[in-house]
């Protein structure tokens, strides 16, 4: 299978790596700047708890359009260059491909769609702990790995190429028809904790023990306004979520967190502006959201 991995940061660097290495595909990386010099140079670098290794890539390039057409595309930019990067594959994108987006957020199928009508998108989402530690060298943490992808309604069966590769290559993945629900799922996670470490300067651990009414509180907002858009999320499901937060690792930061702290363009907007936006729009109080968005919006302000 022929794959394109626009954005070999820390979640597309590592999936392609392992498709690559571990399921045999063909997988070309898109990357900038001197981490794709590096990756050029030597391939990319994965470290994670038991060792490292490395995979080197059919091509390393920062426009794919010269590549031809893949069989499937996973988009693993940040949502803050998103528009941007899928101006990037027009010419990849043909009749048999796939497009997988495996963002944060819950929004990506419609604005993927808006750009290619025409194409098969598919909907995911992604557990892992993993960046780019240096140029060239992406780092894993834990043993946090879990893929869900799909579509509603859908039949895995006909995308059994794709559920091979990734048993092959892939810790653990999901096919779901409700992939929806999946999606909330992270969300009510990685929203909260993304908007509670930016705004308070802290790992995800402290956040678990030095603000957790206040995270509980946050990710009721949340699971309310999923349930006002006719997305299941059971208590239990609120519960797991507190209780994943209180078993991070010590140490470990959002990756909006981390955008915050070097002045990078962070996923604001994705991660905490939905809640705010789609709360008015159904009449969903978030009073919490609220406040922590237009705090960390500021901070983005030119």
């Amino acid at each position: 299978m022929n794959i394109l991995i626009l954005g070999a940061g820390g979640v597309g660097g590592y999936v392609g790596a392992l498709l690559g290495a571990r399921g045999g595909a063909a997988v070309s990386l898109v990357a900038r700047g001197a981490h794709l010099e590096a990756i050029r140079e030597k391939g990319l670098t994965v470290v994670e708890d038991e060792g490292s290794w490395n995979f080197r890539p059919e091509a390393a390039v920062a426009d794919p359009s010269g590549l031809g057409i893949f069989d499937l595309i996973l988009v693993t930019v940040k949502h803050t260059s998103l528009e941007e990067s899928l101006g990037l594959i027009a010419e990849n994108v043909g009749p048999g491909s796939v497009i997988l987006p495996l963002l944060n957020g819950v929004e990506h199928r419609r604005e993927i769609l808006a750009r290619y009508p025409d194409a098969d998108v598919l909907e995911g989402c992604i557990y892992i702990l993993s960046h780019i530690e240096r140029p060239g060298v992406v780092r894993k943490k834990g043993g946090i790995f879990r893929l869900c992808w799909g579509r509603e309604g859908f039949d895995p069966s006909e995308y059994a190429s794709i559920r091979e590769l990734f048993e092959r290559a892939l810790p653990r993945h999901k096919p779901t028809a409700r992939i929806a629900e999946e999606q909330w799922k992270k969300y009510l996670f990685i929203a909260s904790m993304a908007a509670l470490t930016s705004y308070y300067g802290v790992s995800m651990d402290r956040i678990a023990r030095e603000h957790g009414d206040e995270l509980e509180a946050l990710m009721g907002e949340i699971a309310a306004l999923a349930r006002a858009k006719g997305v299941r999320l059971e208590e239990e499901t609120l519960r797991k979520s507190l209780e994943q937060a209180r078993r991070v690792l010590p140490g470990a930061k959002t990756s909006m967190q981390r955008d915050l702290e070097q002045n990078k363009p962070a996923e604001i907007e994705a991660l905490l502006g939905t809640v705010v936006r789609e709360g008015r729009r159904l009449r969903v109080p978030t009073p919490i959201m609220e406040r922590l968005y237009e705090t960390l919006r500021n901070l983005q302000r030119p």
